[in-house]
């Protein structure tokens, strides 16, 4: 069902992505195409693309949603992702582990925290990991969702390691950070672990207004309902092209909300969800008065490098263009804002609604 809130995990229940999903399987499937790349905003359908395309390729794969896991430290995370792995496919975890061990211990008893407390043994797990794959003429795809919160523990150094030496190891990372993910990725930084390293990158935007109106007919003759042309046109101009937002929309009218009822609710509940992801962005900047205003400012019209200065002076906020700029990149990388032609939008319609 279109409607159902939660990430889509069958081709049938995904709109409007035949053409990514056949081509992102067409990567996953080629031998050559040692990382892949889904870049979007939040709630563009990222997560719901990378569930089908697994579900739909033979290829074995181990998904780590980087949100839920201990990614503050590099060890921990390496761990969970071991164990993530070992979930996946435990006989070929027994060999690897056994041999690593090197000592006569029934599999059950070895601690995988005591064991991969050594980087050596991590190592050693990955180098066996991919010659057992690579006898048994299979490959392997470590998908991390989120992937740019990795950014925290120098991840890039792991993943740069995983790329040059374990070619039966295929990566796939998603991100809605978009200028972190680039981060991560080493783009435009010769410095950077995985700078020079090809991938493939599948891009997923707001869908346009045709598509949403689409998208909301076939959902409601889903669901046995009508939408009108007006209650059409309201969620379009408040909900903007963002998929997420118009399925909770979907939702809560197949839950028998009334239109304005509903179209309330998504707001309230964005309201909340954006609000929290504003405060993480801001709790470790010193500058928080100077994002939010230059927030409201774009979200008010003022667009443009310009106008944007001037806002600032009109409100007597002394920001240099050094800083100006600092802020609008960081926005941006955070995926807050979107830069279009030398003018500024904000991304989420209701994040100007938000404040």
């Amino acid at each position: 069902m279109y409607f159902s809130i939660e990430p889509k995990a069958k081709r049938s229940d995904l709109f409007g992505m035949s053409y990514q999903l056949d081509l992102l399987k067409k990567y996953l499937l080629d031998a050559d195409a040692r990382m892949i790349v889904i870049k979007g905003l939040r709630r563009t359908g990222k997560t719901s693309l990378l569930n089908v395309a697994l579900n739909e390729t033979s290829i074995e794969s181990v998904k780590i949603d980087v949100r839920e896991a201990p990614f503050y430290n590099r060890r921990e995370f390496i761990i969970f992702l071991i164990k993530k792995i070992k979930e996946k496919d435990d006989s070929l975890i027994k060999k690897i582990v056994e041999k690593i061990a090197g000592i006569k211990l029934k599999y059950k008893e070895v601690s995988i925290e005591l064991l991969f407390n050594q980087e050596e043994n991590i190592n050693l797990f990955f180098s066996n990991l991919n010659s057992e794959l690579k006898k048994e003429n299979k490959r392997l795809i470590l998908a991390f969702d989120e992937a740019q919160l990795l950014t925290a523990i120098n991840f890039d150094f792991f993943l740069a390691s995983i790329f040059d030496n374990y070619k039966n190891i295929k990566l796939l990372l998603t991100g809605s950070e978009i200028g972190l993910l680039d981060n991560l990725l080493g783009r435009l930084n010769y410095e950077a672990p995985l700078f020079g390293r090809a991938y493939l990158e599948i891009e997923i935007t707001k869908i346009k207004e045709e598509g949403i109106r689409k998208f909301l007919e076939e959902g409601f003759k889903q669901i046995n309902k009508k939408i009108e042309f007006e209650e059409m046109r309201e969620v379009i101009e408040n909900l903007d092209g963002i998929m997420g937002w118009a399925t909770y929309y979907g939702w809560f009218r197949h839950k028998g909300f009334s239109h304005q009822k509903a179209l309330e609710k998504v707001k309230e509940e964005g309201k909340g969800i954006i609000k929290r992801e504003i405060e993480n962005f801001l709790s470790n900047r010193k500058a928080k008065v100077k994002y939010l205003k230059l927030i409201n400012y774009i979200a008010k019209g003022s667009n443009t490098w310009e106008l944007l200065k001037q806002a600032f002076r009109k409100d007597n906020l002394n920001v240099s263009d050094s800083q100006l700029n600092l802020y609008l990149k960081e926005l941006i990388n955070f995926g807050f804002i979107e830069k279009l032609s030398e003018k500024y939008f904000i991304s989420d319609p209701l994040l100007s609604v938000s404040r």
